[in-house]
Parts: structure tokens; sequence; C-alpha cells
């Protein structure tokens, strides 16, 4: 295994994302369809208590459906280190190297878009001045007051 950052979110993330969503959108179907029945059925008190159970067993199901499947989503996305479900720093580093990396890119466009990264970029050091020695040609620093080689005024 290479100490290279992980480029790609890996296929088991992935399904784990996909199979988040779809759960997701099962749970808001079947807690919304509460609300379709309870307005189809307005007024009609036929079996009322059997609709009831059914309806609320149909809502609270959504609900847990819902829960779980963002849940997965966050797994899938983050990972078990990055979503803080395995507290290990090393690999919640791995893990969201991709959405750093991309959060990065992202802010260097901002930048670039509004010319904020030319302003902040640090100057240029200030040239090195050297000073010969009339004794034995060395160079010595600009603010020397003996040569390093030989030892004479300069």
């Amino acid at each position: 295994m290479s100490n290279q950052p992980q480029r790609n979110i890996s296929p088991d993330r992935e399904i784990l994302y996909y199979a988040g969503m779809v759960l997701t959108a099962v749970g808001v179907l079947l807690f919304f369809s509460v609300f379709v029945t309870g307005c189809m059925n307005f007024g009609n008190f036929d079996h009322f208590e059997e609709r009831a159970r059914g309806e609320m067993a149909r809502a609270l199901g959504g609900m847990v459906l819902m829960a779980i499947g963002q849940g997965m989503r966050a797994l899938g996305v983050a990972g078990l280190a990055g979503s803080g479900v395995v507290l290990d720093p090393q690999k919640a580093r791995k893990d969201l190297e991709p959405w750093s990396r991309s959060a990065g890119g992202m802010l260097a466009d901002a930048l670039d878009e509004t010319g904020l990264a030319k302003q902040t970029d640090t100057p240029a050091p200030p040239p090195v001045v050297k000073v010969r020695c009339r004794g034995c040609a060395a160079l010595n620093d600009e603010h020397a007051k003996f040569c390093n080689q030989c030892g004479q005024p300069v």
C-alpha cells in the first residue's frame, strides 16, 4: 500500500452513499403517503382505528428510514473515521482527503476570481549583497567588518 493520498471515493463508500439516498427517498415517500391517504379519506371514519394504526406505522417507519438513509449517506461521504464513528485522526484525514482537496481548489478559484490572491502574495526577499575582500578576494556579508577567510578589515 502506498503513502499516496486517496484521490477517489472507494466503490464501497459510493454504494453506501447511493443506498442511503434510496432509503431516504423511500422514507420520504412513506412519510408523505400518510398525508395523501389522510386527504383521500377525509371525513370517512369507517375502520378509523385500524387505519390510524397503519398510518402511524407508515409515518414512523418513514422517519426511521429517512434517519438511517441520512446516516448511510454521511458514512458514504466521509467514511467511518471522517464522520466520527472511528476516532483515528490519520484515517480521518485519509477519508476526507478528496473533500479537503476539493475545498482547497474551490477556495483557490474564488481567490483567482476576486483578484485577492495577487494582493496576498508574499513580496520577494531583498537581494543579498556581498563584499569582496581586498586581500584574499573572498566574499563576505555586507555588514562584515573583517574578512571571514583572512581576517583583514573589509
